[in-house]
């Protein structure tokens, strides 16, 4: 694992952001269908898949010609990696994921890093893939998990994390240097696909090549349909052996390699992991690092019993209407934390979509912008007239709106909690007294002290603490701010039982649920940056008041004036002057992962996989200029 100085961050922050990973949502592919059903693309003039046989290709050319199954059976590494240029229609990566299904070690996983220019829209996929119907369990598991068009990395898992996908859409020549960098000495195996070169010139050039080899472990290899006299003269000067073999049905050769290197990355460290923490950031930690075998040890003074304790709680990602740092990051971070919640915790994910509501001059001219921008595919955001907000909700007021249509509410508690069930027995949960300090013991490994002077040694700890962050990680003078909420619930009535999603305004309105016999809602939340430490917990009749008042001002609807409040809690929501997470590490054997504030559970998923693919050296689901914005050296005191 490598560190980035506190410079490298700062000088990095203030002039270096690569524009190239803020660009535009990429252009979705425009297809037809031949008369044979194969989809063809309008941009390059060629089909996507062999006319006669796409799978029976995929299976000869690419894995047959990488010697899969084979090195599943005969590979050092507990992960095997396949990267791929052109996803297209998947049906390379679905063909892989089904022989792995069927021949791999049960110990093995499977790690599929795919780039793609022109993304298919989804029912063009979906169509595409109806032509297998012997993979239709696995393309309808794609399909459930298929990201928006938006430049970037969206890293998608399935099989419990079994199989991950970083697919990649954006120009290969701009997100290669985005990805590279954490990417060195990785890659097994290479699927050279995407149109001809005669079709599609500009992607087969030689920086692909030379990115292939740096991405390679020793003795990785590549396959690819072509035999072009240049591409077959680039791989080889790229560093690659290359020999010709008998190409697939009519075509005469295609090509094969692989590539010698003196050294290998180091073996990724074996030993238990300690989290600091019980909420949705420790949880979704617990669950990357036992997914990939590591044994868990989770030292909590309570689970969920934070900001992660409410009855209710929006997932939907932070736009601005620029293509900013910070909304590249949600937009990665919100298209992973949907896919992981529906497919990990199917009962607690409910995907009812979310209205945000322009109830005032400024907001609406601030959602007009955003709609305007071209920065966003329509599956993530869409823009509402007044009379089509009423459509989406008749008891709505009749205002302008942006409607994110695959964002949803889920329940924190009681998904922390599963979370933490689904990491089965790697994981031990060891619930103490609160943790007052950390300090690093005389062998470099970590020691854990609680009030009640109860002391725990750790070889690698990760504070992912909340709001205890500042405290524990004092002698770092990394500085978040704890911003203490309020969230009022209250009893529904004849119209608001109706809700049909989540409405967000100044503040927010949620579905009813069930709460002990009788239907509630939650209304949210106050953000009160001045409280008393001793006694945030109480509950302010005031800020009661606050939380009723602004919905009723905010929607200027009657119902709105009939709710009455049952109940009210109130929390501490940790968050970083920048709006961005705190996650990575502040030495080879501390990690950070904290700083969510509101909206943790939209990033805790896709942070927490962050921080452990650092942590073991693997591609990581972020290009490399976010992943240095969230770099928890930005917050030391003297950085600022």
């Amino acid at each position: 694992m490598t560190h980035v100085s506190l410079t490298a961050i700062g000088n990095f922050v203030s002039h270096q952001f690569n524009k190239r990973s803020t660009s535009e949502q990429p252009a979705t592919a425009t297809v037809t269908f031949n008369n044979l059903g194969v989809p063809v693309s309008t941009e390059f003039d060629d089909i996507y898949f062999n006319n006669e046989n796409g799978l029976a290709e995929s299976r000869y050319v690419f894995l047959q010609h990488n010697d899969l199954p084979t090195r599943w059976q005969t590979s050092l590494h507990s992960t095997f990696r396949i990267a791929e240029t052109g996803f297209g229609t998947g049906l390379n990566f679905l063909a892989c994921w089904q022989l792995f299904r069927q021949t791999a070690p049960a110990h093995q996983r499977l790690h599929y890093v795919s780039f793609e220019k022109y993304p298919l829209q989804k029912a063009d996929l979906e169509r595409a893939l109806g032509a297998f119907p012997e993979l239709a369990e696995l393309a309808h598991a794609l399909l459930d998990a298929y990201p928006a068009a938006q430049t970037g990395c969206h890293r998608m898992q399935f099989d419990n994390n079994r199989v991950v996908v970083d697919l990649w859409f954006g120009d290969i020549h701009e997100q290669l240097p985005n990805w590279l960098p954490n990417a060195k000495n990785t890659i097994d195996a290479w699927f050279l696909d995407g149109f001809a070169p005669d079709k599609n010139p500009q992607m087969w050039q030689p920086n692909v090549y030379q990115a292939m080899a740096h991405s390679c472990r020793n003795s990785g290899t590549f396959a690819t349909f072509t035999a072009a006299g240049a591409v077959r003269r680039d791989l080889t000067e790229a560093g690659f052996e290359v020999t010709k073999s008998k190409g697939f049905g009519r075509k005469r050769e295609m090509l094969r390699g692989t590539i010698q290197k003196k050294a290998n990355a180091a073996s990724p460290p074996s030993e238990t992991v300690t989290v600091i923490g019980g909420g949705i950031a420790a949880a979704c930690l617990a669950w990357s690092l036992t997914q990939r075998g590591h044994p868990v040890q989770l030292i909590t003074s309570g689970i969920a019993d934070g900001a992660s304790g409410n009855a209710q709680g929006a997932v939907y990602p932070l736009l601005h209407a620029e293509l900013s740092p910070l909304s590249q990051f949600y937009v990665s971070a919100f298209d992973h934390a949907r896919q992981f919640y529906q497919s990990n915790c199917p009962d607690l994910w409910h995907a009812t979509g979310v209205i945000h509501l322009a109830f005032n001059a400024i907001r609406e001219q601030r959602q007009h912008k955003i709609a305007d921008s071209g920065c966003y595919a329509p599956e993530l955001v869409t823009s509402l007239t007044a009379t089509q907000t009423q459509t989406m909700w008749e008891p709505l007021p009749a205002l302008p709106a942006l409607f994110y249509p695959n964002s949803g509410w889920l329940p924190p508690q009681r998904l922390v909690e599963q979370i933490l069930r689904n990491c089965g027995e790697r994981l031990t949960i060891m619930e103490v007294s609160p943790i007052t300090e950390i300090s690093k013991t005389s062998n470099s490994n970590w020691q854990v002290e609680t009030s009640a002077s109860e002391r725990f040694e750790a070889s690698t700890l990760i504070v992912a603490a909340g709001a205890n962050t500042s405290q524990l990680l004092a002698q770092w003078r990394i500085e978040t701010q704890n911003v203490r909420g309020q969230v009022t619930q209250v009893a529904a009535n004849d119209v608001s039982a109706t809700c049909p999603m989540v409405v967000c305004y100044k503040g927010y309105f949620t579905p009813a649920i069930n709460n002990n016999g009788e239907l509630t809602h939650c209304v949210g939340a106050t953000y009160n940056r001045e409280f008393k430490s001793e006694s945030y917990q109480d509950i302010e009749a005031a800020d009661t008041e606050e939380n009723l008042l602004t919905l009723q001002d905010n929607l200027a609807q009657p119902w709105t004036h009939e709710l009455r409040a049952v109940n009210n809690r109130a929390s501490l929501r940790n968050t970083t002057r920048d709006h961005l997470p705190a996650c990575g590490w502040l030495t080879d054997n501390l990690g950070v992962l904290s700083g969510l504030g509101s909206r943790g559970f939209t990033s805790a998923p896709l942070c927490a996989e962050l921080l452990v693919s650092q942590w073991l050296g693997e591609p990581q689901p972020l290009a490399e200029p976010l992943i240095k914005r969230l770099a928890p050296q930005r917050l030391q005191a003297d950085s600022a």
